[in-house]
Parts: structure tokens; sequence; C-alpha cells
């Protein structure tokens, strides 16, 4: 894998923060980041590089160009993108209840890969980057709530970003 993970993704893999046993993490509204409706949850959270390797491998033979797959049509659902059909420059980190992988989208952005979803019927566009969709979850820490991370923080952190 010739892509750098991004940071808060490796941290996950890390300290297992989304490991879980039974169920799944739930959204913190049933929106994507850019406000379109999105019905799914994070059911399986790739633990390692292996992992995140084995899994990414598997997309282009789960994808495959058929006729309807594949060509230049595309839904007109809010966030759709054309069907992938390189997948070079995807990786496979999570999947959904229903096994519809998230991946990062590398193909436009080396260094920050936008992060897409299969809704069933396309891959749709739902952040910007794994930290603007870490925004949109919520997890169980010590029998309480906790945001992955704080809308704020990420607003911040962007700002000093453009500043330097």
């Amino acid at each position: 894998m010739n892509q750098q993970l991004p940071f808060r993704l490796i941290e996950v893999m890390k300290t297992d923060e989304l490991k879980r046993t039974v169920g799944s993490w739930q959204l913190k509204r049933e929106v994507d980041y850019y406000g379109n409706e999105l019905e799914t949850e994070l059911s399986e959270v790739c633990c390692c590089v292996e992992d995140i390797q084995s899994v990414t491998k598997q997309l282009s033979q789960d994808f495959v160009p058929d006729g309807y797959y594949g060509s230049d049509n595309f839904a007109d659902y809010p966030g759709a993108i054309r069907d992938i059909t390189e997948f070079g420059d995807i990786v496979c980190f999570a999947f959904s209840a229903d096994g519809a992988p998230f991946c990062l989208d590398y193909r436009n952005n080396r260094k920050e890969p936008t992060v897409i979803w299969w809704d069933d019927i396309c891959w749709r566009l739902i952040a910007p980057n794994f930290s603007a969709f870490s925004i949109c979850l919520i997890f169980a820490v010590n029998k309480g709530l906790k945001v992955m991370l704080d809308l704020n923080q990420f607003y911040r952190t962007r700002i000093e970003d453009l500043r330097r």
C-alpha cells in the first residue's frame, strides 16, 4: 500500500477505540458531512494495516465492470460519484453492518483522501477527509458518550493548517 493513512485512523486502529464485539457504531445524525441523508452505521473497522490491505485488494474483485456497474451512467443521488473501476488509489478501512465498504479515496488528493461509501447502487462521497467523517460518529466510552472529534477542534485545526 503506497498511501499514507490518516493519523486519526492509525490512532483508532492502535487503540481499538472502534472495536466492537456486538452491534455497530451509530451516526450522530442520519446525514453525511454535507447534510445529505445517510442511513448506515459503522460496523467493522479494520484493526491493522494487513487487514486494510486484504479488504482493499478484495474491492477490485467485488466491483467488476459488467455493463451496468462501471458504465458512464451514474445515479442521480446526493453525493453520488462515478463507479470506480480502478482501485489503485482507493483504500477500504471499514464496513457497515450490511457489508458495504467505507473507503479512503486518494484519487484527487494524495495527502488528504476523501471518504466514500458504497450505498447499494452507487459510491457516495460522504466526507472531505477522515477527520470530518469521524465527526459524524458517536461511540460509548466509560459508560458515557464521546464525540470522536469535536467539531470546534476540527475547525481550529483546519484554520491553524491554513495559517501555516
